[in-house]
């Protein structure tokens, strides 16, 4: 699968899906079908220094085709699943009527040690999935770290306020993990050749108000 990359200019929930805060409205479990399936992957954040993406909280917003109310999933604070020496994160799963969704949108907001952030990039990064009955659907691991700047001054680096966020298919290790934190799901049928819509294009966010 492609990498692709989110660069940030200036560099909230019901619910909990292990470690990611998730909020579903209610009219996706209205509908008439009762054809559901599962929506895994996991949000991450680099550890290292000046390149940190700690202490930036990181929002998915998805919607399904037809719907105009958001799923939203946010990075908590809680004891990650999983970590190296860059990087922790945490799983998630949510039960999903079946049908086509669309990551639409992406939010920062906090502070990456140097300067608050609050941006957003715009609602149509077009990136496509879709929900199959009694099936698990693997989105990806999305990695939050900060953009990093060169003083003119000390040849020194340290965050520059900007952020990034950078996709990747980790569908090995998050299976394991699935496995460990959901285990209802080891019997399901696992996709990780679904995700339409991610390239290497770079994407402007615009800052919003805090």
């Amino acid at each position: 699968m492609k990498r692709w990359g989110l660069f940030f200019m200036l560099l909230t929930l019901t619910g909990c899906s292990s470690g990611v805060n998730v909020e579903i409205p209610d009219e996706y479990y209205q509908s008439s079908s009762k054809s559901m399936g599962y929506l895994t992957g996991s949000l991450a954040v680099t550890t290292v220094w000046p390149s940190t993406g700690e202490g930036l909280e990181t929002t998915l917003f998805l919607r399904k085709q037809g719907q105009k109310e958001p799923i939203i999933l946010t990075n908590s604070t809680s004891p990650s699943h999983y970590q190296t020496e860059i990087i922790k994160g945490h799983i998630f799963s949510i039960e999903l009527p079946t049908g086509h969704y669309e990551l639409y949108s992406i939010k920062f907001r906090g502070s990456n040690g140097i300067k608050k952030v609050n941006s957003k990039t715009n609602d149509n990064l077009d990136i496509h999935f879709t929900i199959v009955d009694n099936n698990v659907t693997y989105l990806g691991q999305f990695l939050t770290s900060s953009l990093i700047a060169k003083s003119p001054l000390w040849n020194t680096q340290y965050p520059s306020g900007l952020g990034m966020i950078e996709h990747s298919n980790e569908g090995r290790r998050d299976k394991l993990l699935l496995n460990k934190y959901y285990p209802k799901l080891k019997g399901i049928p696992y996709s990780q050749e679904v995700i339409e819509g991610i390239n290497n294009n770079k994407i402007l966010a615009t800052a919003v108000d805090l």
